[in-house]
């Protein structure tokens, strides 16, 4: 019994982390997406700011994220379905924040679903999911 509550209590940290994704490289190096809670729009909410951090380690030191971002009713009378291009960002093994632009899909202020895909370089992809604020500035 004791051991099953210090599996749960070590197991717990992670499962309150919303929105973040881990994935083991071959160098032994930890691949990791999250997502920021809060995300903003701009230019009557046709572009969508969304915040990341990102660690990956490659041999190249670069690597791809892409955004996703679902608005539904009840928050926004039409649903909104959107991504970013996909932007590059630096896999030196460091965490480092990371801006993406999700444009031409209009976003009301409310909850939305974001999706982020990080694909460092030869490396395979990890996805974070969560729910995400949206508000205006």
């Amino acid at each position: 019994m004791k051991r099953i509550l210090a599996a749960a209590a070590l197991a717990a940290p992670l499962a309150l982390a919303p929105g973040i994704a881990f994935a083991g490289g071959s160098t032994g190096a930890s691949n990791s997406v999250s997502i920021e809670q809060y995300a903003d729009f701009n230019f009557n909410g046709t572009q969508l700011d969304v915040g990341l951090q990102v660690t990956c380690k490659t041999p190249t030191k670069t690597g791809l994220v892409r955004v996703q971002v679902d608005q539904y009713y009840p928050e926004t009378p039409i649903e909104a379905h959107g991504s970013s291009p996909l932007t590059d960002v630096v896999c030196d093994g460091k965490s480092r924040p990371v801006g993406v632009t999700v444009i031409g899909v209009v976003y009301d202020a409310g909850q939305a679903k974001a999706t982020a895909t990080l694909t460092p370089t030869g490396s395979s992809s990890v996805t974070a999911k969560r729910w995400i604020t949206v508000i205006v500035h």
